[in-house]
């Protein structure tokens, strides 16, 4: 069952054309029928398209006429432009429209007439029914639920709102420094102190992108009453999580100054759930996810009764399968069998995109800007099941949605197979191909063409010989990169030793050694100090010399 809220001007238009004798609130549902995106009247000819709402988005929606759809010639049916507005799938659409040979049972509905008058009335009251219908529909879902009305809908869970006063610290996660890609830290992730007399709980999901060394989350006293911890306590994981090395609070804790919000209260009762349907697919995943370890469940169609789990890891220790598994069997039901099968290996894969920043950004913005969208990629591909394709919609609209960024576009998806890197993205099909294979984002490369690129050159020379020219040098190297970031072919924005040496001024090149430093926008550093190294820019990417240093031997 869905509910969608009328506002104020659609009551009132369905009010009116039902009383001048038209047909009101005809409802469709949408799609229609057949691949024509037409929408057949049920009592036609109509003469007159009065209005169609719908829902968009998840919310009302009142659909323009001329630009979303018309009436079609006959009067039969609504013709969908395109390029206009179209209504959730799934919904329905309701019709109000005026018939051809239907006579107006009230003709009076000038504003402040009788008539106007009473129907405006009404419509504002049922308006206001409506509202508050939104209200009460809104209050049944632990999503929409808020302040009160959530407190009675985790109850049905035996979940209670933590009230202020309850002690509280910041833990700080740190990483293994021989581990790779993201890290997720589930909500209710449990912490406790080496004579296991407190435990506290993560009151939040996070994730530690590959980049990151350590990662901060808040976390509350399991138990009330219990006084705020000292410094560096709580330092021990009674379930460990792979790739995390240790954990502990740098600060003392403290007593919560407000009630537990209704975004930690919403993300501890999802926790609770998942965690206490025993054999359903969300508790298995939950089981995995408080081990840190991604993982494919899949229920063999020739094997009833059987439920067999991959993990996605590089490798799984007998001690790791060993706590794996306990985990697993709290989560099974009775009767069914689980297998944890060898751990499946993922694949690397380097992505590469162009980011437009808005205009008015200064440096410091845009890099900060460029650190959130690794940050909703990575966790976009932390959280891909093998099953699944990636939807470049999805990556899309994650990017667009940090602040800064105006717009995206995907160059490449290549997966680094042992044969060699292979192209996945079909840009035709919406998608980037990766279904049936286990995936880490190896590498995200950003072109952003507010942001250049820096580039650092230094020149080492004999000390018996002159010194080179520092600003024949920047001239010469600021002009090459200009040249190379304006060339429109692959073979134009390549730039190898050997073009540094052509266009640096003598005597650089002639004795000494020189090497260009480029900080990549995947983070890593790309140096061209010998034969045979070359840099390839990406489409929109440019090269700005950021500093010459030109010093003698010895």
């Amino acid at each position: 069952m869905s509910f969608r809220r009328r506002d104020y001007p659609e009551v009132l238009e369905t009010m009116l054309t039902s009383l001048v004798g038209g047909v009101a609130a005809e409802a469709h549902p949408w799609p229609p029928a057949g691949e024509a995106e037409r929408t057949v009247l049920e009592a036609p000819p109509a003469r007159l398209l009065v209005s169609v709402h719908g829902a968009r988005n998840g919310l009302s929606h009142r659909f323009q006429l001329g630009a979303d759809v018309e009436l079609a010639g006959s009067g039969t049916e609504l013709v969908w432009r395109p390029g206009g507005a179209r209504p959730d799938d799934g919904s329905l659409i309701e019709v109000n429209y005026l018939r051809r040979e239907s006579p107006a049972l009230l003709t009076d509905f000038e504003v402040g007439g009788v008539a106007r008058t009473l129907v405006e009335a009404m419509a504002h009251e049922a308006a206001r029914v409506h509202a508050a219908l939104e209200g009460v529909y809104n209050a049944a879902f632990i999503e929409t639920a808020s302040g009160r009305a959530l407190d009675h809908v985790v109850a049905l869970v035996g979940v209670e709102r933590v009230p202020a006063g309850r002690a509280r610290a910041s833990l700080r996660f740190t990483r293994d420094a021989a581990s790779t890609g993201a890290i997720t830290i589930p909500a209710g992730t449990r912490v406790i102190d080496p004579e296991v007399e407190v435990e506290y709980e993560t009151v939040e999901t996070v994730t530690m992108s590959p980049a990151q060394t350590r990662v901060s989350v808040e976390a509350q006293d399991v138990e009330p009453g219990n006084p705020p911890v000292a410094d560096d306590l709580l330092t021990i994981l009674p379930v460990p999580i792979a790739g995390i090395a240790a954990v502990t609070n740098p600060a003392p804790g403290r007593r919560a100054d407000t009630a537990e919000s209704d975004a930690e209260l919403r993300t501890r009762a999802r926790s609770f759930l998942q965690g206490s349907e025993r054999g359903t697919v969300g508790a298995l995943q939950a089981a995995l996810a408080r081990q840190g370890v991604r993982g494919e469940i899949s229920e063999p169609a020739d094997r009833p009764g059987v439920v067999v789990i991959t993990p996605v890891t590089e490798a799984l220790t007998p001690e790791r399968r060993e706590q794996l598994l306990k985990a697993i069997e709290d989560a099974r039901p009775a009767g069914v069998r689980v297998e944890l099968a060898g751990a499946a290996a993922p694949v690397g894969l380097t992505l590469s995109l162009t980011v437009a920043t808005a205009p008015g950004l200064d440096d410091k913005a845009r890099r900060a800007a460029h650190e959130a969208v690794r940050a909703a990629v990575a966790e976009i591909f932390a959280a891909l099941p093998t099953r699944e394709d990636a939807r470049i919609n999805q990556i899309v609209g994650a990017v667009l949605a940090v602040q800064g960024v105006e717009d995206v576009t995907l160059l490449s998806a290549r997966l680094l197979l042992e044969a060699g890197p292979e192209e996945r993205l079909d840009a035709a099909a919406g998608v980037i191909a990766l279904q049936g294979v286990a995936v880490t984002l190896a590498e995200l490369s950003l072109a952003d063409p507010g942001l250049p690129t820096r580039a650092d050159l230094r020149v080492r020379f004999p000390a018996a010989e002159a010194a080179p020219d520092q600003n024949g040098v920047t001239a010469a190297l600021e002009a090459a990169f200009a040249h190379l970031s304006a060339a429109g072919d692959a073979e134009g924005r390549t730039l190898s030793y050997g073009k540094l040496l052509l266009v640096l001024p003598p005597p650089v090149g002639a004795g000494g050694t020189l090497a260009l430093f480029i900080a990549q926008a995947n983070g890593l550093t790309r140096v061209l100090a010998n034969p045979g190294d070359s840099y390839a820019l990406s489409p929109g990417e440019r090269l700005a010399l950021q500093s010459v240093t030109i010093e003698a031997e010895g």
